[in-house]
Parts: structure tokens; sequence; C-alpha cells
């Protein structure tokens, strides 16, 4: 199986075998920035521009539950301490976390980025970097949430996948 986004917010699960679409979720109205699976939890993650994070069991045809609206475009996500915690980074710099199979809003919010958060890369269960469109790359502690330090950057452009 591969997934796929659009810019109108649809998810498509393909079929390479048989080369066509085997599911379509048409939760978010935005384009999908970023999407993560959870392999022993079955469950695809989707990050939207309208303010939204999706998940969805890829073997049903409803989703196990969309956020409010964050009032924030979601550009990137990881999955933390074993799978209990999602954290999602925002085009205003703030990272939000989510309890996994709590949906509904984040239960935490880290300000701290100028920029915004257009990627994320898990180092261990308690530690994330963060790329800035500010052209740093941070380590951020995961519970309790700090700064770690900036670890590298990119001068004046920003940090991209």
């Amino acid at each position: 199986m591969i997934a796929s986004g659009d810019d109108e917010g649809c998810v498509k699960l393909w079929d390479t075998r048989q080369r066509k679409v085997a599911m379509k979720y048409k939760e978010n109205v935005d384009f999908i920035a970023d999407m993560t699976f959870v392999e022993d939890k079955r469950t695809l993650l989707v990050a939207g521009g309208d303010g939204c994070l999706s998940a969805f069991d890829i073997r049903k045809q409803k989703p196990l539950g969309v956020s409010a609206n964050q009032d924030d475009e979601l550009l990137s996500i990881a999955v933390l301490k074993n799978n209990r915690k999602v954290a999602v980074g925002t085009q205003s710099g703030t990272l939000l976390f989510f309890s996994f199979s709590q949906w509904g809003d984040c239960t935490d919010r880290f300000p701290g980025h100028p920029a915004s958060i257009d990627s994320i890369a898990k180092i261990d269960e308690d530690t994330i970097l963060t790329a800035s469109a500010d052209g740093m790359i941070r380590s951020i502690g995961v519970m309790p949430n700090r700064l770690k330090g900036v670890v590298g950057e990119h001068g004046e452009l920003p940090v991209e996948r």
C-alpha cells in the first residue's frame, strides 16, 4: 500500500498489486502536508493545511477521529512515547501534542519557534529534531517539553525535507 494526499485534502490508499485506489478519505478540506503510519496500531495520521489532524484505521472506510480545527496549518508529524503521543508542527511555530486515540484536541502546546515547523524527525522516544523556516534545526525534549538547543542551521534559507 502507498498513501497519497492532495491539495484538496483527499487521502488515497493505493493497492500497488491491483494498481488502483483501495480506500479514499475526504476528511480534510485543504492540502495534506504530512502523513505517518503507525504500524502496530494500523493507523495513518494525516496533518492538513485546514488545521485538522486526521487518524485513519487503514482497514476501515471511516476515520478513527479528526481533531478540532487548531486555527493553524498543520505541517509535520512524529509519533513518540511508545506510540502514546503525537507531535505536530504548525505554520505559526508551535508544537502541538496529541494523545494517541484522543483526536478531539491537542493535550499540550510548546510555543517557541519563530517560524513554521516544516519537518520533525524522531531521535528517540523523548527527543525530536525540528526543521524550521528560519533555517534552524532544533533539538526538543518531549514531556517535559524543553528546547535542548540548536543543532544546526541553514543560513537564512528554510529547512525542509
